[in-house]
């Protein structure tokens, strides 16, 4: 017999303890990100102004993700979520770009309104398409797919 029955239990427990932790949360911006661009988050989600309401995820160059719903006026970046992995981020924060480029200006408010913003507080950029998200407009249509990517990087395990 290699164990006893009582070291067992711990064995199981200190496994569990293992696996359940995880990787590590990132300490430093992924490879692509470029010095000035340390700061950039992206933020999207829904605000409802009749309700004052707001559901915002929002990521930074670590790639990590966080989560805020409550009144606008509190806005924050909310509770850890989880993160994603360097290629991932880097094509994410690619494509965001790539869709500011190319739509240029979105702003079709409503009560019920979805969001993109891309922010470098480094180099002062602040982007933000707004649109209503019961309207599928022309217009509207590449910030609603990139919405529907970056809500998929938001809601994996």
């Amino acid at each position: 017999m290699f164990a006893s029955p009582r070291i067992v239990p711990f064995v199981i427990a200190a496994v569990v303890v293992l696996v359940g932790c995880g990787t590590p949360r990132p300490t430093a911006p992924h490879a692509c990100v470029a010095p000035n661009q340390a700061e950039l988050m992206i933020r999207w989600g829904t605000q409802d102004d009749s309700t004052g309401v707001l559901e915002q995820f929002s990521m930074n160059t670590k790639g990590e993700i966080f989560r805020y719903a409550g009144p606008i006026a509190n806005r924050a970046d909310g509770e850890y979520l989880h993160f994603v992995d360097g290629t991932t981020y880097c094509s994410m924060a690619k494509l965001t770009m790539n869709s500011f480029l190319k739509v240029q200006a979105l702003n079709t408010p409503a009560r019920k309104q979805r969001f993109i913003d891309y922010r470098n507080t480094r180099t002062d950029v602040y982007l933000r398409a707004v649109w209503n998200p019961d309207l599928q407009t022309f217009q509207s249509r590449d910030m609603r797919e990139l919405y529907d990517e970056l809500m998929k990087l938001a809601t994996q395990d």
